[in-house]
């Protein structure tokens, strides 16, 4: 299974090589600053799904005032992480 999956970085990065420009240290930059983001995402989504479970346990709340307390959340996140989260239609 592992020479397999070697064998498979071989061939991808072989064809990186013959289809882009860009050196493997630049390829290898940009797969790591995804992960990161997506790490980051992740880990926001489970702050705020965490949150939410704790004001459902401990108030009376109707899910169109979570939905509006993440519409509020989202907006006023900074630009940057504003455009990654999507709000729930309002109900």
């Amino acid at each position: 299974m592992v020479i397999v999956a070697i064998r498979y970085m071989i061939l991808a990065v072989t064809r990186f090589e013959n289809t882009d420009e860009r050196g493997i240290e630049e390829i290898m930059y940009g797969i790591q600053r995804e992960v990161i983001n997506k790490m980051m995402d992740c880990a926001v989504i489970l702050i705020i799904d965490t949150l939410l479970d704790s004001i459902r346990e401990c108030f009376v709340t109707t899910e169109d005032q979570i939905n509006e307390l993440i519409c509020v959340f989202i907006s006023k996140l900074p630009e940057a992480w504003r455009c990654r989260f999507t709000a729930p239609q309002a109900g």
